[in-house]
Parts: C-alpha cells; structure tokens; sequence
C-alpha cells in the first residue's frame, strides 16, 4: 500500500503541547496510510522518549536559525504522496475533513491546501482569530522550503483545497504582556539577516513589520512597512501591497500622530480596494473621535457598514481580497465590528441624532445573549451622558432584550409594583450577565419590592458581591431599604436574608460613627452573622476542630471578636485589647472599627470608676442632686470644691460637663 501522507513535526525542547499535538495526529495517521517524520530541534532526552511512542523516524537536528532547513530534513524522509508540516504548540480539534480527503480519493484533484491555525489572544480560550496557513502539499521532485523564518513551500502551482479544519495555538499568549515578545526577539535578528541578503524578496518586508507591529516597536515597523510597499509595485505582489496598505495604517494611528495618520490614510484611501478601506474606515472614527469631532467619525462608520454590506453581499470579494491575517474574520473581530458600532451610537447621540443611533443599536448582536454581555456597562454610561435621547434610540430593539426589560422597568411612570417587579423577574431570567443583574437586584431593592422571587436563578457566591456593592452604594436615607430586603427575604432564602444583614451590619460598624455599647451590639450582630452562616454551610464534625483552619479568615476573625465581646462582658477589657488586635490583621477592613473600640476600652482601663455598679451611680445621683441646689443658691465655691472630684470619678458623664461649664460661666460672670 502506498504512503498517502508524509507528516512532519518539528519538536522542540517544549513539553507543554507536544503529547496534545502527536494525540490529535494518531486518528489521522491510523485512518490514512501515513507515516510521522519528528524531527528534534532541541537536546531534551525525555522529548525523544514522548515522540519515540507515536513513530520511529526521529531525526536529529542540529538547530542552526533556519526553519526552512529543518522543515527540509523531515521532507527529505518523506515518501507519502502528500506532505503535510505541523508544530509542537499545535494540535487539531478533529481532523475527520482530512481523513474524508484522501479516503475519498479527492486529495489526486488538488496540488496543495490550507486549515485554518486558531491563535488565542489568553489563556481562557475565548478570544482567537483563526487565519487560514498552508500546511499541506503534494509532494514533487522539486518542491522545497524556503525562508530561514515564515518557512514556505516551494513552488507553488495548481488547484488549492481549503479545509474548515482548525488546529489551536496559544503560543503567542506565552509572552503576550512582556515588553518585547520573545518569538520577536527571536525573529527579527533571522528577518533583518535575510533582508540584507534579499533585499527586494518582499514577504520579508510583510513578516519583520507584523513582528515590530507584535513588539510595539512602531518607528521601526513603519520604516519596514514603507520599504515592503515601495518592492510592491509589480502586480504580482498586490496582495502583500494589500496586506502593507493595512498595516500601515494601523501603524500610523498606533503612533499617535493624528494629524499625519489622517493624512497618509485620507491618500491611501484614493487608491485602496474594499478590504483596505475598511481598516481606514475603522481607524478614521478613531482618529476622528480622538479628536472630538463626532459628525466625522460618523462619517466613516456610516460609510464602513456601507462598504461591509457591499462586501457580504459580494462574498468573493472578501476572497480575493484577503491576504494572510487581512481578512474577513479580522474586519468582523468583536474588537474592530462592534467598536466601531459602539463609538458611532455615541456620536450619534452627541449629535442628537436619534436615526442614526438606532441604526447602530441595531446592528449590535442583540439575538446573541452572550455577545450583548460586553455592552450593558457602556450602555450605562450612554444612560448616564445622554439619558432621554438614549431611551428614544432603544425604541426598535425587542422588548424581550433583558437590558431593554431593564430599562422599562427603571423608567416606569407611575412605578407599579406589580409591573416592575415582572419585568426585572424577565430580565434576570433571560440573561446570564451578572452585571445586568446585578443592576436589576440593585432596582428591585431601591423600588422596596420583595425580591424573594427574583432570587431563584442567583447563585450564592455572586449574591455575596451583590449585598456588598448594594449595601455600599446606597444613601445612608435609603439603608431601610436593606432591611426591607431582609426582611422579605427571611422565610424563602434565609442564607440569602443572612448574607445581607452581614452586609448591613458591616456597613453600618464601618460607616456609621457608632459608639461604645451600640457599636459592640452592632458588632456582636454582625459576628454572629457569620457564625450562623458558616454553621448551616458546614457539618458540626467540621467545625470546632483541627478542619477549621481550612475555613475562611473571615470565619476565624468572628470567633476571636467573639471571645472578645465575651472579656468586655467579663470587664477584662485589657484582655479585650489584646484579642481585638490579634484579630485586626484577619480582617483590616475593620481598622477602623477596632481602633476606636481599643478606645473605648482603654478609657474604660484609665477611669474603672466608670464600670462601678448600681450602688456608685445612686451616690453620684445623689452628689448631683446636692450640685444643684447649690447652683440654685448660688454656692459656687462650695460647688467649686465638689465639681472636680466627681468629675474624676465620672469623666464621660455628659450632665457633669455640662454643669462644670455652668459653673466657670457665673464664676466669670
């Protein structure tokens, strides 16, 4: 049987992705008749031993800064009818498209095909562009790699397959918040030699200015940009002009220089084809924006969708338009389709121009829940600035849209109960954002309704930050609102009820210049939240022995406040001192709580008469009664002699101060 595909990997000294990559080739290779060519760049032993599993043909590489010469020592091992040339960062998501290529027998029709390489922007796997690389050629006497980096086949003729197939690739996240990306400092030293040695090979030009552009390094990629569009004059190397075309403009805003981009792109303009102007239709309502001219940046945004509509209607242009990462799928990123959206509702509604701002909205992907997450923050802003002109915009957008729900039942006229609280129970079960409802719970607490209801899809950890940010914004005058809440919370969530009267109490020690016994009530309930919470969350084995350090500091800070209140209880109020600020560093949002308890008790150490009992204080009634009738008979020196003394004894004693100001007074008089 004839080797149909030759597979080439080239294998670093990375163990990150390799088994992935050789895991995701085995379902091809035991499909097709094929054969796995490994070639080894580094010295690690061990990554011999992984790829030793899949394959026995290991070649051994000594790694002179040549991709090409390395991409050439796994090709000339191979004896497959197709060659197909994968690295170790990479591996497929299904390769079942590839394997019904050569099964078929489809792969005799064509001479060469793309898949598509998913590059992650992080680690979370949700931001990606997938841009089509040729990967995969028939194998011919002469075909051979060229280029020591951005290796490529060649020639290249005859008919192209382009597969759906993707592999993933997240190696330009590695180095994606350093200063200067590794890959770059890697590349550029291969690019800037190869370019004095092909001065006018254009691709050269294309690949050092994408590093520079990679590195931020914008002097240099626009001095690399410029030389790569002056070698593009022949019409065989269009599509690079293309390509250069973009990114220069792209370069020329990045360097902040608004005046000089809006120039040179206003000139490029004149000439560009649709794909081009796009990017200089982005950049533009940038530019214009930066520089506060709304009526502009309009301008541009209006006549990008214009030219993105002629160009879906068209959709091969989009074909014979692109060119490496200039492509539709870039014009159509969340970051360049949906911002530019964004910016031109703002300057619509700048402009009081209410047409043109539900235009925009409408273009926003209001059918796609969560795509619409990225936009209920800044449309609170557009709330907040533009108010009733941003209501009207909103007009045509379904109102079964949760932010829409939202909206409507913020702005009810005559505030029925019933209705708003329908429909922010709609609006919290239609989305998954937290910050819209957030925003809902927020309304639903301020207009004094039961949100029992509106609970039943909220789960706990995200109702925590929702009693900690509603507690912390609302007015002191509206803080009854909470305990409503509370309240109305008590018999269907009672974790729930207890979560916000945690969320009170702390607000209310943290905010509420309490003093002496109201601050220690208030803190002996705010502890006891805790308490209570942690009990019905864990079994009572857990509790109480060597398990609990494993439970928050949280926990730990209520059980030695606790003890705490216990010595103030006892009078041991040295003793109090000392558990409080053992306690502090649990919890340091409470500084300022404990500091001013420490006070407390250390005037209660500096004056023990204070904590005397019922027998002292009906003496000192009684020496206050004798003041008195001094004062009325105008005995101030015998007063005089008395003050002081119980002064000493009772040193907080507010009708004592009062009376020692009395008395200097008529003494001076």
């Amino acid at each position: 049987m004839n080797i149909q595909l030759s597979i080439s990997l080239l294998a670093s000294d990375k163990h990150a992705a390799l088994e992935r990559c050789l895991d995701s080739l085995c379902p091809l290779m035991m499909q097709v008749p094929s054969e796995l060519i490994v070639v080894l760049t580094g010295n690690d032993s061990n990554i011999r031993k992984i790829v030793s599993q899949y394959t026995d043909q290991v070649v051994v590489f000594e790694w002179c800064n040549d991709f090409s010469a390395a991409r050439n020592a796994g090709m000339k091992l191979a004896r497959g009818e197709w060659f197909l040339f994968i690295d170790d960062d990479e591996w497929f998501e299904n390769t079942s498209e590839i394997i019904q290529f050569f099964l078929s027998g489809n792969y005799r029709n064509y001479d060469m095909a793309y898949y598509k390489q998913r590059n992650y922007a992080d680690w979370k796997g949700i931001v990606y562009e997938d841009f089509p690389v040729l990967r995969m050629v028939r194998l011919t006497p002469e075909i051979h790699f060229e280029n020591p980096i951005h290796e490529e086949p060649v020639p290249r003729y005859g008919k192209s397959k382009d597969f759906n197939v993707y592999v993933h690739h997240y190696g330009y996240v590695e180095n994606a918040n350093k200063d200067c990306p590794v890959k770059a400092d890697r590349n550029i030293p291969l690019l800037l030699q190869d370019i004095q040695k092909r001065p006018f090979y254009v691709k050269n030009y294309v690949q050092i200015t994408q590093e520079y552009k990679i590195a931020q390094k914008w002097e240099n990629a626009e001095k690399y940009c410029r030389k790569g569009l002056h070698y593009c004059q022949k019409e065989e190397y269009e599509p690079y002009r293309r390509w250069l075309q973009a990114d220069l403009i792209e370069i020329l805003y990045a360097t902040g220089d608004y005046q000089k981009a809006e120039q040179e792109i206003l000139k490029i303009l004149k000439h560009a084809c649709e794909i081009v102007r796009l990017i200089a239709y982005l950049n533009l309502n940038k530019i214009y924006r930066n520089q506060e001219l709304p009526e502009d940046a309009l301008h541009y945004g209006l006549q990008f969708e214009e030219t993105l509509a002629y160009m879906d209607a068209n959709s091969q242009i989009w074909q014979q338009q692109q060119c490496g990462h200039l492509s539709e799928q870039k014009i159509k990123k969340i970051s360049n389709l949906y911002q530019i959206r964004m910016n031109c509702i703002e300057d619509s509604l700048k402009l009081n121009d209410v047409k043109h701002a539900e235009y925009f909205l409408a273009l926003l992907p209001w059918s796609d829940e969560l795509k619409m997450h990225r936009f209920y923050k800044p449309f609170d802003y557009l709330e907040e600035q533009y108010g009733k002109i941003f209501y009207e915009s909103l007009n045509k957008i379904s109102e079964s849209s949760p932010y829409v729900l939202l909206i409507k039942a913020k702005k009810q006229e005559n505030r029925e109960s019933e209705t708003i609280q329908r429909l922010l129970t709609q609006c919290i079960s239609h989305t998954q954002s937290h910050y819209l409802q957030y925003q809902a719970l927020k309304e639903a607490i301020e207009a004094e309704l039961d949100i029992s209801g509106l609970l039943d899809t909220i789960e706990q950890d995200f109702w925590i930050q929702c009693c900690e940010n509603i507690v912390e914004t609302l007015s002191n005058n509206d803080l009854f609102k909470i305990q409503k809440a509370i309240d109305s919370l008590f018999q269907l969530h009672p974790i729930y009820s207890l979560l916000l009267k945690k969320s009170l109490c702390k607000r209310r020690l943290i905010r509420g210049y309490l003093m002496g016994p109201e601050l220690i009530d208030i803190l002996q309930e705010y502890v006891q939240c805790i308490h209570t919470y942690y009990k019905r969350q864990y079994r009572d084995e857990f509790l109480g022995n060597e398990n609990e350090v494993l439970l928050p500091k949280e926990y730990h800070f209520a059980i030695l406040v606790s003890d705490t209140l216990e010595k103030i209880r006892c009078e041991d109020y040295l003793g109090a001192i000392r558990l409080f600020r053992t306690a502090l560093p649990l919890d340091t949002s409470m500084t300022g709580v404990i500091t001013e308890l420490i006070r407390y008790m250390m005037k209660k150490v500096e004056h023990p008469h204070t904590n005397a009992g019922i027998e002292f204080e009906g003496l000192a009634k009684q020496m206050k009664s004798a003041l008195n009738i001094m004062f009325e008979k105008k005995q101030y020196t015998e007063a005089l002699s008395i003050l002081p003394q119980l002064v000493s004894l009772l040193p907080e004693d507010l009708e004592l101060l009062r009376m020692k100001q009395r008395l200097l007074k008529e003494m001076a008089d």
